[in-house]
């Protein structure tokens, strides 16, 4: 589901719309399962975790809570809800560890600040929380033989030659053999077979090898670059 797709489904649900609520937790839900699951660090089911029973709750409420007109992609606004509700699930059973990503909320403001101040604090958080998918994303590069400065010159300056690369890679993250033969260990394209699944001739894969790699990471893993994904969708 792309942005503005989900932005109007936000608004129907947001007025009432059950339909429309209905509709954004059933396609979200493998999104629910793999924030909570990344927090957790353990095997989870459905209907057999409080985990993912807090997890769904907690995205059911940054529906209701969401402010669009901040500029913050919803999905990352609802990873935060979601980590912000198992941490004090986990301090309320005693059982709450740090994760090894993520936001660590504290427990002082979880326990005596009023829930507009914990909205705002989820706010604030954004920026951490955008940092530290972009240090996620410039390790995954950096196992491709990419770095980040390297990708940003690379980007095609004329917007239908990115816009073409973009529909490439996007084709490449969706074709899971194929992008794991293109992996970090080889740090190569198939040139050949990319080329015959995105339409782009050998040359022009080839010479955007890169760039293509770059782009596919983030396609290929949504859940884990929600702002890169939305960045990518806003300026094409």
């Amino acid at each position: 589901m792309d942005d503005a797709a989900l932005q109007k489904l936000l608004d129907r649900a947001k007025a009432g719309d059950a339909e429309a609520r209905n509709r954004i937790l059933e396609a979200c839900r493998n999104f629910i399962f793999s924030v909570v699951g990344s927090y957790c660090r353990k095997p989870l089911a459905w209907g057999q975790d409080d985990e993912l029973s807090v997890g769904l709750m907690a995205f059911n409420e940054a529906i209701n809570r969401y402010e669009p007109e901040r500029g913050v992609p919803f999905l990352a606004f609802a990873r935060l809800v979601i980590r912000s509700r198992l941490a004090n699930y986990f301090r309320q059973e005693n059982r709450h560890r740090k994760a090894s990503s993520g936001t660590d909320v504290s427990e002082e403001l979880l326990r005596n600040e009023a829930a507009a101040a914990w909205e705002e604090f989820l706010w604030q958080n954004v920026v951490s929380d955008r940092a530290e998918e972009i240090e996620e994303y410039e390790a995954v590069l950096n196992e491709f033989g990419i770095s980040l400065e390297e990708l940003v010159a690379l980007s095609p300056k004329h917007r239908d030659s990115r816009m073409a690369l973009i529909k490439a890679a996007r084709s490449l993250a969706a074709e899971k053999k194929l992008f794991e033969q293109s992996g970090a260990e080889k740090k190569r394209l198939p040139v050949r077979d990319v080329a015959k699944k995105t339409g782009l001739s050998p040359r022009a894969v080839e010479k955007n090898r890169k760039y293509l790699l770059a782009l596919a990471i983030i396609f290929r893993y949504p859940e884990r670059f929600i702002y890169l994904n939305s960045y990518i969708n806003k300026v094409g």
